[in-house]
């Protein structure tokens, strides 16, 4: 693993930790359920980072020199079954604007 990135996906690991510690404290007081809620989304968001950190390593290090000895396709094929687990990674839905349709063309 690129040090670089062990070290950002471990910090944010240990992040999480933290913050996961907070929301069960959260949850054990019977707070608020939307406050609870937020944290949540909030480690969601943080293991989502940690998915694209991990992604990046494996396309710089791992798949990059597969397809430099030949070996891409298979790399890409195991890439590929992993990426269903990982929704945030595949689902940009909400992340920007949907394309527009040229006139006269069917939406």
């Amino acid at each position: 693993m690129i040090p670089e990135r062990k070290r950002d996906a471990l910090l944010r690991l240990k992040t999480v930790r933290g913050h996961l510690e907070g929301v069960i404290a959260m949850i054990e007081a019977e707070a608020y359920c939307p406050d609870a809620m937020r944290q949540v989304a909030a480690l969601q968001a943080s293991l989502e980072r940690v998915n694209r950190i991990l992604l990046q390593n494996h396309l710089e290090t791992c798949v990059s020199e597969a397809v430099q000895a030949g070996g891409g396709p298979a790399k890409i094929a195991e890439l590929m079954a992993a990426l269903p687990f990982s929704g945030a990674l595949t689902d940009f839905r909400e992340r920007g604007e949907p394309l527009a349709v040229p006139p006269g063309e069917p939406a």
